[in-house]
């Protein structure tokens, strides 16, 4: 086959819906249920992180600080137990930075 038959073949579809056949009657397309070892381990994952994102709120570490809270209207920010407040956010942007370009410089080094 050539270039440009090939080009031509591939091009059919865009003559024509595919939800409609040749004589006009609907194409009905209906959706299968995703399954298998990897959709199940992301369900698996997505149970956790929200079970962890809705508690993490109520388990105090320390006796003091919850383990994450995120109060946007009073500007505290809890993580780990330890509180940020807007004036320590350059310390949490550099750790992040540091941790960025450390990941980056392992994967140059050793990837």
């Amino acid at each position: 086959m050539s270039i440009l038959n090939q080009t031509e073949a591939e091009g059919d579809f865009r003559d024509n819906l595919s939800t409609i056949h040749k004589d006009g009657s609907r194409n009905w397309i209906y959706v299968q249920k995703p399954s298998g070892r990897f959709y199940n381990s992301r369900t698996v994952v997505s149970v956790f992180l929200l079970t962890f994102l809705f508690l993490a709120p109520f388990i105090k570490v320390g006796g003091n600080h919850p383990l994450m809270l995120l109060n946007i209207i009073e500007r505290k920010f809890v993580l780990f137990g330890v509180p940020f407040w807007p004036q320590d956010f350059y310390l949490l942007v550099l750790v992040l930075l540091t941790a960025l370009v450390a990941i980056v410089l392992f994967t140059a080094v050793f990837g």
